[in-house]
């Protein structure tokens, strides 16, 4: 059985039958819900105090909501001199920032001001959107930024990979073969804040991917993470990668593209039609999914040893290590001296980051298998077996 409801304060018929839409001229309830009809949002304008707090009261018993479950987080007299009304149209500041916690704004009626100067409101939220919201406060972007001053690279690699600060789409001819994916992760600094649903519409795309996006904090229902780094492999990972598939019956998981959220999104020797049908989504800012637009932010980079093939509005050519270069990084990851005569050997084509990467790993796997052998010796052997020369000692 329903309490008593006054129908009077200070000498004024009070707003009876709270959940009708219709003109008011005491107060009014402004609500902010899911789309599964469940409110987490409460703001009451009335003409006092007293009216504001006996609304909420019986809004909430009305709607049978436990007031237990909701927090009273502002309350106070507001100025309205020069308005006529409040409504959901005179919301919009409060309509956007309940859109951007997935709720919808809507209230029972329009409330005329008859002239007031000041209306008393009351703003009270349940306890779980108040956490979501806490825990929003805590994940603040930063701005990204690419700072290579740190790399130990030669200087001529380092002055190439400056147009990367451009964020801009980029073709790398990369024979050096530079681990690209490692050097962006090392120097892409800042964090990015990524909804782990993406809802568009009906259309939910699952957008946070544990195995691609690494995590500074979690909220709950977004992410702050570090900007991302996501690599596709033309020779070895599916082009399905760039298409909507179906999780569940309602959700599906977001094409690569999204997930590499203001982050960049490298290719390695991909289709041209791929690389063509990315750009075209990245000039026009959306995509297409399931009928509806979404929008886009990446920077591509396509990574190829074919100049010719592709055409982005920037490139950079990296170039072989020289023999100096070679041998200045060979002897830091390998930990050796590296005689000049060693270096020699090496064809042009091979004095790569890669090979570099390959001899230290021989090298070390010698080292454990034969350590009775000298540093230098061991090198030769691991050259030779890179090569596939002979051993004149074998």
């Amino acid at each position: 059985m329903k309490k008593n409801i006054r129908t009077k304060s200070k000498g004024k018929i009070m707003e009876t039958d709270l959940l009708t839409p219709k003109e008011r001229y005491n107060g009014v309830v402004f609500i902010g819900v899911r789309r599964n009809g469940m409110v987490e949002f409460i703001k009451v304008y009335a003409e006092s105090e007293e009216l504001a707090k006996d609304i909420l009261e019986r809004f909430l018993y009305e709607k049978g909501i436990h007031p237990g479950d909701f927090v009273v987080v502002d309350k106070g007299y507001e100025n309205v001199e020069g308005k006529e009304i409040i409504s959901t149209r005179t919301e919009n500041e409060l309509s956007s920032f309940l859109a951007r916690l997935g709720l919808r704004l809507l209230s029972n009626g329009v409330l005329y001001l008859q002239g007031k100067k000041e209306i008393y409101q009351i703003t009270s939220i349940s306890e779980d959107l108040l956490k979501e919201i806490r825990a929003r406060e805590g994940l603040k972007e930063e701005p990204i930024r690419i700072e290579l001053e740190k790399l130990t690279l030669p200087f001529r690699f380092i002055e190439k990979l400056k147009a990367l600060e451009l964020m801009e789409d980029t073709l790398i001819i990369n024979y050096a073969e530079l681990p690209l994916p490692e050097i962006l992760r090392e120097v892409l600094k800042g964090a990015v804040k990524i909804p782990e649903i993406l809802e568009i519409g009906p259309l939910k795309l699952q957008l946070f991917d544990n195995e691609l996006h690494e995590v500074i904090k979690k909220g709950t229902r977004e992410a702050l993470i570090k900007p991302p780094v996501i690599v596709w492999d033309g020779y070895v990972d599916s082009l399905e990668d760039f298409e909507v598939e179906e999780k569940t019956e309602k959700t599906y998981n977001a094409p690569l593209f999204l997930k590499a959220h203001k982050g960049f999104l490298i290719l390695k020797e991909p289709p041209k039609e791929l690389v063509e049908k990315l750009l075209r989504i990245k000039e026009k800012g959306i995509a297409k999914i399931k009928g509806l637009k979404v929008p886009v932010e990446f920077t591509l980079i396509v990574e190829s040893k074919n100049s010719e093939k592709y055409d982005l509005p920037v490139k950079i050519k990296l170039p072989y290590l020289s023999e100096e270069e070679f041998k200045e990084l060979l002897t830091r990851k390998a930990k050796v001296g590296v005689p000049s005569e060693v270096v020699e050997k090496i064809p042009q084509q091979k004095r790569t980051f890669k090979t570099i990467t390959t001899i230290s790993k021989l090298l070390k796997k010698l080292r454990e298998r034969k350590s009775n052998k000298g540093p230098e010796e061991l090198l030769k052997e691991a050259l030779v077996l890179f090569l596939g020369e002979e051993n004149e000692d074998h």
